[in-house]
């Protein structure tokens, strides 16, 4: 007899990732709006262009990754709407996981609040409810914190982003999902 599937968690997941980055919202704004710098600093997925690499309201991507030991997660984004440069809304529209979410700036003491945003994300993948059933959004913060968000940050100064500093982010990354369990 067949292993019975378990049903994916029906509450959506809200979160909020945030870090003040050394440069003025207008330069982070002009980087987080060409998505063909987004692979440079933001290496534990893939981005892959589905048209135009500068966001306007329409333009879609997809955001492709694979933890090791773990299945592969792919999910389409849709830009719904830019506010520059304070906002860039953003939907997950099909794939492993479905949902709101967004980029916020704000001044900040030193430079620029910068946040992504869960605003209700939810899996649709066996995989994926697995993960938020395990860890909620943890190890999404996880993520956003040690490459994501760091990535950017180093990006905005001008530091290498080479196979030494994508070494070191895997490495925190696996501490900090060893941390989670």
């Amino acid at each position: 007899m067949g292993a019975v599937a378990q049903p994916l968690p029906q509450a959506d997941q809200f979160c909020r990732d945030e870090a003040v980055l050394a440069a003025p919202a207008e330069r982070v704004w002009e980087v987080l709006t060409d998505l063909a710098t987004w692979q440079q600093w933001w290496n534990l997925v893939t981005i892959v262009p589905l048209g135009p690499t500068q966001l306007a309201p329409g333009v879609q991507f997809r955001f492709e990754g694979q933890r090791p030991g773990r299945p592969p997660t792919a999910w389409t984004v849709e830009v719904l709407e830019l506010d520059p440069p304070r906002r860039i809304e953003l939907a997950y529209t099909e794939g492993d996981l479905v949902g709101r979410t967004a980029w916020e700036l704000q001044p900040a003491e030193g430079g620029t609040r910068t946040a992504y945003v869960y605003r209700g994300v939810h899996a649709t993948s066996p995989g994926s409810g697995a993960t938020f059933e395990r860890y909620g959004t943890r190890l999404h913060s996880v993520a956003m914190q040690v490459d994501a968000l760091a990535g950017l940050a180093r990006y905005l100064r001008g530091e290498p982003l080479d196979d030494a500093w994508r070494a070191d982010v895997h490495a925190r990354m696996n501490a900090g999902v060893a941390a989670l369990d």
